[in-house]
């Protein structure tokens, strides 16, 4: 059986907070590390790349208004020079194009590759977390009751933030309508199975 030696190990964190004045943060790190460090000889694990990003993001628009960077460990000291073009973010949206912008603006020699790759991790969370940003303030009871507790204007805001996001949310498709018709299936799974958990009893559909 050939040897298999752990070399490298990639790891990426990233965490969302609900704003006082409504917006969402976004918190992203990304450190590599050298599990051997410089080889079999050496032995000790090695950091070679730690550095963190913060996006704060308007909702529902998900333009981002303000972005910090940091390189707490870094091959060069050259490295921090491009931290100040990330500036060029504020005004995009971290929804639909996004990973086209970040390539077009911060692709190959003029950015950061692990700052990209970093950003690339960080926008879908930003949106995944919005849906809790909106509906951080609710009553359990709202929520147990999924779409139907909502009039028809909120379902079809809600709808839109998610509408050909993926396969699921297809436009048209058979999910995004029982969203809209306020179906209490159309809850996800994780959340239903909480709620029976918690005894709250299951929405019809409708």
């Amino acid at each position: 059986m050939s040897r298999r030696l752990n070399i490298h190990n990639r790891t990426y964190q990233t965490e969302a907070f609900a704003e006082d004045d409504g917006r969402l943060r976004v918190v992203g790190r990304l450190t590599d590390l050298k599990p051997i460090g410089l080889g079999p000889e050496d032995g000790e694990p090695l950091v070679v790349h730690d550095m963190s990003l913060e996006l704060v993001v308007e909702i529902p628009s998900f333009e981002i208004v303000d972005v910090s960077t940091e390189m707490h460990t870094i091959p060069y000291l050259a490295c921090t020079a491009i931290l100040p073009d990330y500036r060029a973010l504020v005004g995009l949206s971290v929804a639909r194009g996004f990973t086209h912008e970040v390539r077009r603006l911060f692709g190959g020699p003029q950015g950061c590759s692990h700052l990209t790759a970093l950003l690339q991790a960080m926008a879908p969370v930003a949106v995944q977390a919005s849906w809790a940003l909106i509906t951080v303030d609710e009553p359990l009871a709202v929520l147990a009751a999924g779409p139907a507790a909502l009039d028809a204007t909120e379902r079809e805001r809600r709808v839109r933030m998610n509408t050909n996001t993926c396969h699921v949310w297809r436009e048209g498709g058979e999910h995004l309508q029982a969203v809209l018709r306020g179906d209490g299936d159309a809850r996800p799974s994780w959340m239903r199975q909480r709620f029976e958990q918690l005894g709250f009893p299951t929405p019809p559909a409708s």
